[in-house]
């Protein structure tokens, strides 16, 4: 199952997960998927959409699209 986030800079990411690897990368885009540990995907999220950490409500909304993007997948992965 592939996720598709869409935060607020508009750029749309594919999410999916292979064993206990988290893939992502953006929608349209032809680039090499970046692969990491669920306790990484909110930082590989905040890159690809453009979102800067170091604002804390753009870290807030990239944390939020990483633990949504892990509870569906695992939701999926269960069912």
């Amino acid at each position: 199952m592939t996720v598709t986030l869409t935060p607020s800079t508009g750029i749309e990411i594919l999410v999916w997960r292979e064993d206990d690897t988290f893939h992502a990368r953006r929608a349209h885009d032809a680039a090499e998927t970046q692969i990491c540990l669920g306790v990484d995907l909110f930082e590989v999220i905040a890159e690809l959409a453009g979102l800067d950490l170091e604002d804390s409500a753009q870290a807030a909304e990239a944390v939020a699209l990483a633990e949504d993007a892990i509870r569906r997948l695992r939701n999926a992965a269960v069912a």
